[in-house]
């Protein structure tokens, strides 16, 4: 068949005696060769309502490839390596480094696509979605439904040390539902220059037996010259990522090299019983080390289980108009809201010029504090409020670190508000106080002196703690 603008139907393509069956999801017909022939003869291809048996199906430039939402379902035919992308652009080397030589102009629209993680189980290298060395794609109101390993892999390539680059992505009104706990991303970026990711939910993401960086969205780039930047996640939600070390968000900036990383923005976004919201896995950095340039902005997080938002080792991050919240308050086993500064394979990662403004923070209970200060310089706490926290609204570490390179320093806190709420028992009155030290995430009586630093116009409610029971922080200024 010559190429043709014509909207091709693949319905009509397959054995008749067949067609009934797919429609009512009875069929066990493979479907992949009628349905690869429609791309490769045609730049629109229709999938009625029906469920379509399929291995891999490879994409082409200027496709536009849609159904009837997710009545129209593309079903992972069987658990052999055949199945392992159903959806991809390029495979092993395929495309080149140079992005001119990208494929491009794809449009993927109102389908399901199911690998049958419920029957087959985890497969880390198994996606729905495959995406290399493309550009000006536009993924939109699709369900990516029991994936075995990714949901949507924006990669280099699917061959190690492969260069190549994505670039304008936009993911839109997209639902990544893992069904069951076993599998990696919803979401895995190795490589894109300038992401959309806008109006999507992420729920039942997971895998309780494998490492960190797994959960919602991944950043995480192989190579120095993998490049993630202009980033923006907006209006989307994330509901139950809690399985151990998963978060909503993971930002990875090990691969920085220069301009390659940076430039991220999550705003109006939800996260709801997440293990982590948003988690920054970085390697130390400097003051004169190429910034990341985080922004969450009017974000909410509830009942995370450890730590809302981990910045650790980031450079200027904002975050901004956000609110923090357990329910019931004091609520969860523990953990802060926001903490800055980690510790990762005997190395500091101090976090470097953060600014917490405006937000608020509402029944949080702890590990340090609130705002966990672990390692920090040039961080300004300005005009939030906290409300009946179970602990400290702010607390200092005073932990040795095995490179004697942790720094908190060039603090300033100010303006902030520091109350119960007016239902709060009396008897919690004594619980909650604005400043403390700790050490291994256990408060303590200390003395701590923090250069450069500044403490004022702070409003704390009568009656409550200022500085908890033992602690003196000498706030020294410049």
């Amino acid at each position: 068949m010559s190429t043709t603008s014509q909207a091709v139907n693949v319905l009509n393509l397959l054995p008749e005696k067949e067609r009934a069956a797919i429609r009512a999801g009875t069929s066990t017909y493979d479907c992949t060769m009628v349905i690869q022939q429609a791309i490769d003869s045609s730049s629109k291809v229709y999938v009625p309502a029906g469920v379509y048996l399929v291995k891999q199906l490879t994409l082409k430039s200027g496709i536009e490839f849609y159904g009837d939402g997710s009545s129209s379902q593309l079903k992972a035919y069987d658990n052999s390596l055949q199945c392992e992308f159903m959806m991809v652009t390029h495979i092993r080397d395929g495309g080149t480094s140079q992005v001119a030589d990208n494929m491009r102009n794809i449009h993927l629209h109102d389908v399901l696509l199911n690998g049958r993680v419920d029957e087959y189980g985890y497969m880390q290298y198994f996606y729905l979605l495959a995406v290399n060395a493309t550009s000006d794609m536009l993924v939109e109101r699709v369900t990516f439904h029991g994936f075995r390993g990714d949901g949507m892999y924006l990669g280099s390539g699917t061959l190690r040390n492969t260069e190549r680059h994505n670039q304008r992505i936009v993911v839109r009104n997209c639902l990544f539902d893992g069904l069951v706990k076993a599998n990696r991303n919803g979401l895995s970026v190795i490589d894109c220059d300038t992401l959309t990711v806008d109006s999507c939910t992420f729920q039942n993401i997971g895998n309780a037996k494998l490492s960190s960086s797994v959960g919602a969205i991944d950043f995480e780039p192989d190579h120095n010259w993998g490049i993630y930047r202009n980033i923006r996640i907006t209006h989307c939600k994330f509901i139950d990522i809690n399985s151990v070390n998963t978060a909503g968000i993971t930002f990875f900036n090990g691969h920085q090299t220069g301009d390659n990383i940076h430039g991220w923005t999550v705003s109006d976004c939800e996260f709801v019983n997440c293990y982590w919201g948003i988690y920054g896995a970085t390697k130390p950095k400097t003051e004169a080390d190429p910034h990341d340039d985080l922004t969450i902005v009017n974000c909410s997080f509830l009942n995370s289980i450890r730590f809302d938002i981990q910045i650790a080792g980031l450079s200027h991050t904002q975050i901004s108009g956000c609110t923090f919240q357990r329910s019931p308050p004091g609520s969860g086993p523990g953990g802060d809201a926001v903490r800055l500064g980690t510790i990762v394979w005997n190395a500091s990662d101090n976090a470097i010029r953060a600014v917490v403004t405006g937000n608020t923070f509402v029944g949080i209970r702890p590990q340090m504090g609130a705002v966990g200060v672990f390692g920090a310089n040039n961080a300004v706490c300005a005009g939030n409020t906290f409300v009946d926290i179970r602990g400290s609204c702010f607390c200092f570490s005073m932990d040795k670190s095995p490179d004697n390179a942790r720094r908190i320093e060039n603090i300033i806190i100010s303006g902030n508000t520091v109350r119960h709420a007016p239902q709060t028992p009396h008897a919690l009155a004594g619980v909650m106080s604005f400043l403390s030290t700790s050490n291994e995430m256990r408060t303590v009586k200390a003395s701590l002196d923090l250069k450069g630093s500044y403490e004022y116009d702070n409003n704390i409610e009568d009656g409550l703690t200022r500085m908890a029971n033992g602690s003196v922080i000498r706030f020294l200024g410049s």
